[in-house]
This record gives C-alpha cells, sequence and structure tokens, in this order.
C-alpha cells in the first residue's frame, strides 16, 4: 500500500480558516442529505472553513436545478456536465475563490480535469477520493461485475505522450481524449484521500505515488437518531433492499434466494426501496414471477429519508447481496438505524463489516450462501441483537465525524502549508 501522509499537528497560526473547493458530481442537495459532499462539506463549514461546492447542473432533475445554492453551510455553484469546455466551471471556480485547497470526488467526474486544471494554472494544490475505482469503465471488462476479470490498469491514460500513442495506434478521438480527462486529474493531483485500503491499492497499482491519507466516508448520524420512530406494519419477515436494479447491486440474488427462504416462512416479504424505470420493473417481475416470488416484493420506489430510516427499523434484516461497492454507505445506515444487516463478502464491504460481529458475510455470487444467511438471522434472535450493538459500537468507534473530519483537516492544512508563501498571499 502507498505511504500515509503522516499527521502532523501545525501550530495554531497555520489554523486559520480555509477557503476549500469541494468539486463533485450531484453534490451537495437539500434532498440527499448523506451524499458525500454534503457530509463532508457541513463538517468542514461547521469547523469554521468557508467551504465551496461545485458540482453538476441538471434542470431535468430537481434537487441539482438551481445554479447556485446555500445547503448546510455550504456555498453551491452548479454548472454543465461536460469535460469541456470550461468556460463556465472556471467562472463558478474563480467568482468563488481564491482558494487554498481544491477537494475532488467520484471516478466519473466530468468537472476534474477542467478544476484541476484552473488550480494548477493558480498553484491550489488538490487532492482526491477515487471513491469506487471498480466504477471506471476504463479500469474493468464489465462494470455490473468487476471481480469477474482482472483490473486493466493498463487501460488508463493520464498523460500526453500515453493519449499521442493511443491516438497513433487507432484514432479513437473521442474516447481516448475521456480517458486521458478522467485520469489526468487523479495523476497530477497533490494527494489522495482514499476511503479503503482497496481504493488506497488501486491509486499505487495504477502508478500513482502521491502520499495518502486513508478517509472512510461517514454519515449524518445525527439526523438518523434525531428521525422520528413511526413504525411500519409489514409482513412478517421483512427484508429490505436497497439499490438500482442492477447486477451490480445483486438484487437478482436476493430473488434466487427468496424461494428457499419462503419454504421457511411462508409470510416473508421483500421492502424494495429503488428508483425504478419499467426496464428495471420488467427485468425484475420476470425473474420474481419464474421463481414464484413476485407477489412477496412491495416496490417502493424512492423515499424519503425519514420512511427510509423507520424502514430500517421495521424490518428484520437488511440485505444487501451486492457485487460491488465504491464504498457502502447503507451499510453504516442500517448500523445507525439499528437494523442488522447481511452484505457480500467482498472488498471494501469486508472493511466495514466484521462477519458475526456487526454483520453478517456471504460468499460472492452465491444466493444459496444468501438463503442460509437469511434464514439464519431469522432464526437466532440473540444474533440479530448482537450485530445491532457491534454496528452501534462500529460507529462509534470508526465513523465518528469528529475524528475523520480532523483527519481531513490535516491533510488539508498540510497541502496548504506546502505552497510558497508568495501563492498564498503571505
Amino acid at each position: 500500500m502507498a505511504r500515509a501522509m503522516q499527521h502532523a499537528t501545525y501550530p495554531s497560526r497555520t489554523r486559520a480558516p480555509l477557503r476549500i473547493a469541494i468539486v463533485g458530481m450531484g453534490g451537495a442537495t437539500h434532498v440527499f442529505r448523506h451524499w458525500p459532499e454534503r457530509v463532508i462539506g457541513r463538517a468542514l463549514a461547521r469547523r469554521g472553513h468557508t467551504v465551496v461546492n461545485i458540482g453538476y447542473h441538471d434542470p431535468r432533475i430537481p434537487a441539482l436545478a438551481a445554479t447556485e445554492d446555500q445547503v448546510d453551510g455550504i456555498i453551491v455553484r452548479r454548472v454543465p456536465v461536460q469535460h469541456w469546455p470550461t468556460r463556465q466551471l472556471h467562472a463558478a471556480l474563480t467568482a468563488s475563490g481564491p482558494f487554498d485547497v481544491l477537494y475532488l470526488l467520484h471516478p466519473r467526474n466530468v468537472l476534474a480535469w477542467g478544476a484541476t486544471r484552473w488550480a494548477k494554472q493558480r498553484g491550489v494544490p488538490t487532492v482526491y477520493t477515487w471513491l469506487g475505482p471498480l466504477h471506471d469503465r476504463y479500469l474493468v471488462r464489465d462494470r455490473e461485475r468487476p471481480y469477474d476479470a482482472p483490473p486493466t490498469y493498463e487501460r488508463l491514460i493520464w498523460s500526453l505522450p500515453q493519449l499521442l500513442r493511443r491516438l497513433r495506434r487507432d484514432g479513437r478521438l473521442r474516447d481516448h481524449l475521456r480517458n486521458y480527462a478522467l485520469h489526468w486529474p487523479l495523476a497530477v493531483a497533490d494527494a489522495f484521500a482514499p476511503v479503503s485500503r482497496h481504493e488506497a491499492e488501486a491509486l499505487r497499482r495504477a502508478g500513482w505515488p502521491q502520499p495518502q491519507t486513508l478517509l472512510p466516508l461517514w454519515l449524518d448520524f445525527e439526523a438518523i437518531w434525531a428521525t422520528p420512530r413511526q413504525p411500519i406494519a409489514l409482513p412478517r419477515p421483512a427484508l429490505l433492499f436497497i439499490g438500482q436494479l442492477t447486477p451490480r447491486k445483486g438484487y437478482d440474488l436476493l430473488v434466487r434466494a427468496l424461494p428457499r427462504v419462503a419454504q421457511r416462512y411462508p409470510g416473508v416479504s421483500v421492502q424494495l426501496v429503488s428508483g425504478l424505470n419499467q426496464e428495471d420493473r420488467r427485468r425484475l417481475e420476470l425473474l420474481a414471477r419464474e421463481l414464484g416470488v413476485w407477489e412477496r416484493i412491495v416496490l417502493r420506489g424512492r423515499v424519503e429519508d425519514a420512511e427510509l430510516i423507520n424502514l430500517y427499523r421495521s424490518v428484520d434484516v437488511y440485505v444487501t447481496p451486492t457485487r460491488y461497492e465504491g464504498f457502502g454507505l447503507t451499510l453504516l445506515e442500517a448500523m445507525a438505524a439499528g437494523c442488522p444487516l447481511i452484505a457480500s463478502d467482498i472488498p471494501v464491504v469486508n472493511e466495514i463489516v466484521t462477519h458475526a460481529v456487526n454483520g453478517w458475510l456471504t460468499r460472492y455470487d452465491d444466493p444459496d450462501d444468501l438463503a442460509c444467511a437469511i434464514l439464519r438471522l431469522l432464526e437466532d434472535e440473540a444474533l440479530r441483537q448482537r450485530l445491532i450493538a457491534g454496528g452501534m459500537q462500529t460507529i462509534a468507534e470508526r465513523f465518528r465525524e469528529e475524528r475523520l473530519v480532523e483527519r481531513l483537516e490535516t491533510l488539508l492544512y498540510h497541502l496548504h502549508a506546502r505552497r510558497a508563501p508568495q501563492e498564498r498571499g503571505e
């Protein structure tokens, strides 16, 4: 693993508030409380820093429709979703600056190239959180099942010589430019803040030697715990699935496990929370009808935060048989809401979930093992309570906002201190 950055303590005179630009994708919104840009930005703003979030503008999506906003003390600017031209992105950065550091997130962040170029021209250091390397289509052969084949690090383009060689070889201008635009910002970042050891290793294997500070994500746990309790009446036993209906999220594994669970528990139901489109629904219904379990699935679509938290509280088990996670925020949601969970034993997930301590891990891509796990938890109340207690302890010990934001703050001050005094305006 690449070397970790030393968490030094700096003199108090260097602890003046920073001006920080967070450049993400969806960014900070009033709707999605737990998106990283909002959680991280809110924590930094609480500590007195000026935080500007530059994110995607999409008038078709209500949460992303406003070009200017304020969310939890974060100044929000939204710009067109495009690698180039970058005029509006640069204008938003210039009007909101100057900045002491620029923080980028996400593997498919199309604003990263323009924002990094703007920062490098002004001597502003950048830190990058890749947040799920195997979401990158240039790094995997199949984004839905990325562990079924080795990562293709050799496909990444992050320098001009590499770009020119690829263009001479096959002339695929648009594809190679996009490849370069996504990976050059990573190659020239001053530091990385990977959310997991798996991400840290992927950065090292890609060939980028910058210092790293391991920084797991966290949630607005205060909001979860403050949500009023409103029990939801459900058929019993009740299972919960949250996520897109894609092979990557493993919804099909849960559907395939359901007949065996139903043999033991005829009243079992699956509460399915997902932004359904018609293609998703047809695919799900076809498989569920084929297996005779369609009537056991309750489609809830997207739900508000309060209803989601009360679903966690009301069901018997949260099940996420995922084939890949960049991090796994729903694992922390379940733990915070006091819901025992079952998840796949895959990288990143098994950095958060310790088998039989704060959750139950099942073999990758194995519906039979998943069915066994569901039955085990439904039949063992003492185990369920032990997993719930373990989840609460995990949050208290490993995902406390104060400790994690201090780690990020130390990194940001370190990057700021490395700038020449004249660049810092001294």
